[in-house]
């Protein structure tokens, strides 16, 4: 989707829009959350792609650095500003209030609940959003604290920390549809969400999604826990079917281990960068059923065999919870340090390999266990060209990654 800028006030708002589906009659605003690798993303730019609303996804980029939607130096012009973009959205396009649903995650996720408490929104999905946004952004964002407070003191953290839960305790607009979706394995969960469930329980038509699953361990893991009730959700508000679920526990299977034990080796890569003869290999090391929740856990070593030599580097491991997610098979095992990298992402120089064509393996070290496997590529980037330069070519052939070095 094509990025658009539209001035509102004075003040630049980046979006991206997809038109509806049909003759729906409803308007979705996506509030996004901190990026992964950056500040700003669009958050379920890919998922809602078959929700017939029309979506507006709004980047929360003003002056080049988040603002929760809200304020620079606490400037509230942002705030104001988004409220007429989405008003003026909703006069286009022929809607009320009542056919909008504001939804957000994290970051987004409280965007999402001051928005809809504070302006009447009747429609609302957050996941985990945060309460104390001061005490937030002022620990754990210290450019953005600055950039949203001017000065981070005392007083203005304070301010921000009771904004949100001072906009909710004030809205005499009961009749709203909030839903709400947590989970106790949040490391936010006692802090930012668990004072203040009381403050909802006004609202006519509140639900809690409560998320007790051992595939959730971090923050950022209970939004995509949920994409399938979200869209869910979504889909039914914007049909018009509002859903009312109440309290609701979502239990995952407790199950811890799997009953069979292969110890069969997962090599996959994932991304490997070239600068010159230096590689920057990155993605999944394990041995199926062996977890690895420490780094010490799990040592892996990428292997180039020409045939007549082999070339051994030790690798470097990195935190991916995900993994015990996506590598799921029968019952939890938690693989969080199953990810491989160069030390400190700093590449792996390779011009020491003498010119020549070479197979690329994996020997991963855990539990007491070490298999030797051929790196692999994911379906799409198999018998494909993945990088090269003039120094170094490397590709996907038989299920196998290969790398040349080429002669000078």
């Amino acid at each position: 989707m094509e990025e658009k800028i539209k001035q509102v006030n004075g003040i630049d708002i980046t979006y991206r829009i997809k038109p509806r589906k049909y003759d729906n009659r409803h308007l979705i605003v996506i509030f996004s959350g901190f990026g992964l690798e950056r500040l700003f993303t669009y958050d379920f730019s890919n998922a809602l792609n078959d929700v017939p609303a029309t979506i507006v996804w709004i980047k929360d980029d003003f002056y080049s650095c988040c603002s929760y939607y809200l304020c620079k130096k606490l400037d509230f012009s942002v705030e104001y500003a988004i409220e007429k973009f989405i008003n003026d959205l909703l006069q286009e396009l022929n809607l009320t209030k009542v056919q909008c649903t504001l939804a957000g995650f994290s970051k987004g996720g409280s965007a999402a609940l001051y928005f809809g408490a504070k302006y009447n929104y009747k429609n609302i999905v957050s996941t985990v959003p945060q309460f104390n946004i001061g005490s937030y952004i002022k620990n754990d964002w210290p450019e953005v604290a600055r950039h949203m407070l001017g000065r981070v003191t005392s007083k203005n953290v304070l301010y921000l920390d009771t904004l949100l839960s001072d906009i909710i305790s004030e809205d005499r607009e009961y009749e709203k549809n909030i839903y709400l979706l947590t989970s106790p394995y949040d490391s936010q969960y006692i802090t930012e969400i668990k004072p203040h469930l009381s403050k909802f329980m006004k609202y006519n038509n509140f639900n809690l999604f409560y998320a007790e699953s051992l595939l959730i361990g971090e923050h950022n893991q209970v939004t995509s826990y949920h994409v399938p009730l979200i869209l869910g959700v979504l889909n039914s508000i914007a049909q018009g079917a509002i859903p009312k679920y109440g309290y609701c526990e979502l239990k995952g299977d407790p199950k811890v281990g799997v009953d069979n034990v292969t110890i069969s080796p997962v090599a996959l890569l994932k991304r490997i960068p070239l600068k010159g003869t230096v590689i920057y290999p990155e993605g999944i090391a394990v041995l199926e059923g062996i977890p690895c929740p420490e780094y010490s856990d799990i040592d892996t070593k990428i292997v180039f065999n020409n045939g007549c030599s082999e070339f051994s580097f030790p690798l470097a491991k990195a935190h991916r919870s995900i993994l015990s997610r996506t590598l799921y098979n029968g019952g939890y095992v938690n693989y969080d340090k199953g990810w491989f990298c160069t030390e400190r992402y700093q590449g792996l120089e390779i011009n020491s390999l003498p010119a020549g064509r070479y197979t690329v393996f994996l020997e991963i070290s855990c539990g007491g266990h070490t298999k030797i496997a051929s790196l692999k590529v994911e379906s799409r980037l198999s018998n494909k060209s993945i990088i090269s330069n003039d120094k170094i070519k490397i590709y996907s052939a038989d299920d196998c990654v290969y790398l040349d070095v080429l002669d000078s």
